[in-house]
């Protein structure tokens, strides 16, 4: 087991670096659910029926986001809400966060789509302040499988969105196409990659023969609104504050 970061140190690797790696933050039981409740969501029939998101960002079955579904599967709910992943959540946003977004990602074996260079923030279309994403590794992730890469950036100098364009063809909006490759995060399974929504990302492809799973949990210090309507964009739940000891 990897001795955990202090909080400290984790929020300052994050703040100067756009995104720290978190070794060991899922517990193997803890995993399993996550496992069972992707497998499920995969295997769905109703799968397209069930499909919410503005952004249409699935590749046939080679790349599928499965969102916004926690209140079903009650372990992944816990997940989300309390425990280090809440904790998480409350070092890098503040004392009081709010869950914004969920979603399984997975690439089918031999495969499964890469993902071009991208802000979380180009998807949401309107001004609003950096948020969180936890990319959870729910299968090691290798650069054989399309681990994620990111390019660094001092979130105290520059929390800029770059425009975004979108690319039919591989379905997604890109924000980058320059020349830097940026830093690969190969991680194990149970590992949680913390970077801002104005960091810059991309996974590779899926070339095994086994599937690589993750789970992208996304979380702000406060409600990220439309403003047209002022509804909730995707969802503004309140964390649980932990009891006192």
């Amino acid at each position: 087991m990897t001795k955990p970061m202090s909080p400290f140190r984790l929020a300052s690797e994050f703040r100067q670096n756009g995104y720290c790696l978190i070794p060991d933050a899922i517990a193997p039981e803890t995993l399993e659910n996550l496992w069972r409740a992707c497998d499920a969501m995969v295997a769905d029939p109703r799968r397209a029926e069930k499909r919410q998101g503005r952004h249409k960002i699935d590749v046939g079955d080679k790349r599928l986001f499965l969102s916004h579904r926690h209140e079903e599967f009650p372990a992944v709910e816990a997940f989300l809400m309390a425990g280090p992943v809440a904790e998480l959540a409350r070092t890098l946003m503040g004392p009081h966060p709010y869950l914004f977004n969920e979603q399984f990602v997975f690439k089918a074996a031999g495969a499964g789509s890469s993902f071009a260079w991208h802000q979380d923030s180009g998807y949401v279309g309107f001004d609003h302040p950096p948020y969180l994403t936890l990319w959870c590794a729910l299968d090691d992730a290798t650069l054989d499988n399309g681990c994620i890469h990111v390019l660094p950036r001092d979130l105290a100098k520059d929390t800029d969105v770059n425009p975004h364009v979108w690319d039919e063809a591989g379905k997604e909006l890109v924000g980058y196409d320059g020349d830097q490759v940026g830093v690969a995060v190969p991680c194990a399974a149970g590992s949680i990659i913390a970077f801002s929504s104005v960091t810059l990302h991309r996974s590779g492809s899926n070339r095994t023969e086994r599937p690589r799973r993750a789970y992208v949990c996304q979380y702000s210090a406060a409600p990220i609104l439309r403003p047209e309507t002022g509804a909730p964009l995707n969802y503004a739940k309140p964390l649980p504050i932990p009891a006192s000891p």
